[in-house]
């Protein structure tokens, strides 16, 4: 069916111009036509992999960007996908030297695939919903109080994932390159994080959590 994701109704009244449509929140559970959904777009973020700067060039998506809001994000989902896998292999590489070729294999394979998952439903969330899911389990859409909120916790998780990374440091001794890969890492997850409030920004003279709200629970969207 079509996506719930609607737009709360409004009609003009006594012959006047009808008001400027708000967004209708929506609570996804066990949706899996959503899960569907999202599925359905792997190529399309695919493309935007092999493509990433198909929306913004890289000397632009350093840029502070009030405008093309949801390019800018994806450009930085892509770049950030993209360094993701790089440190996994320096990584991986790194244990390997260091005689643990099994957990650098694992560190590869499982971290760059994880890398992919988690890249894909940020994209998805953000970009194709204005919200924040994960999968088919729990979704909410148009609630522009859940771009502040994540993005907020994208910037706290990169300064945990700097304090983290040094001590690599002590621990190894190239534990020094894995400090600076994981700190290059938190920077796209700065950026992201910095463009989901500029969105939250532009949407805060609209209700926090939609002008209206639905729940789907384990049915199609309609």
């Amino acid at each position: 069916g079509s996506s719930p994701f609607a737009f709360a109704p409004l009609a003009s009244v006594c012959g006047r111009p009808a008001l400027p449509q708000l967004a209708k929140m929506v609570c996804h559970i066990l949706d899996f036509s959503l899960l569907q959904e999202w599925l359905g777009t792997c190529g399309e973020y695919l493309k935007c992999v092999q493509k990433p700067f198909s929306k913004m060039a890289f000397k632009d998506m350093w840029k502070c960007h009030d405008t093309n809001l949801q390019d800018w994000f994806q450009t930085w989902s892509v770049v950030q996908f993209l360094w993701a896998v790089i440190v996994n292999i320096v990584v991986a590489v790194i244990l390997c030297v260091s005689g643990d070729v099994p957990s650098g294999i694992y560190c590869l394979v499982v971290g760059s695939v994880s890398a992919w998952f988690w890249a894909h439903i940020g994209w998805f969330a953000v970009v194709k919903k204005e919200g924040c899911c994960c999968l088919f389990i729990f979704c909410v859409s148009k609630a522009p109080l859940v771009l502040l909120i994540v993005g907020v916790w994208f910037i706290i998780w990169a300064a945990l994932l700097i304090l983290n990374s040094l001590s690599y440091i002590a621990a190894h001794s190239l534990g020094f390159i894995v400090t600076v890969c994981y700190a290059t890492y938190a920077v796209t997850l700065i950026y992201m994080g910095m463009i989901m409030v500029k969105m939250w920004m532009q949407k805060s003279g609209e209700p926090q959590l939609g002008d209206t709200s639905a729940v789907v629970i384990g049915k199609a969207s309609s």
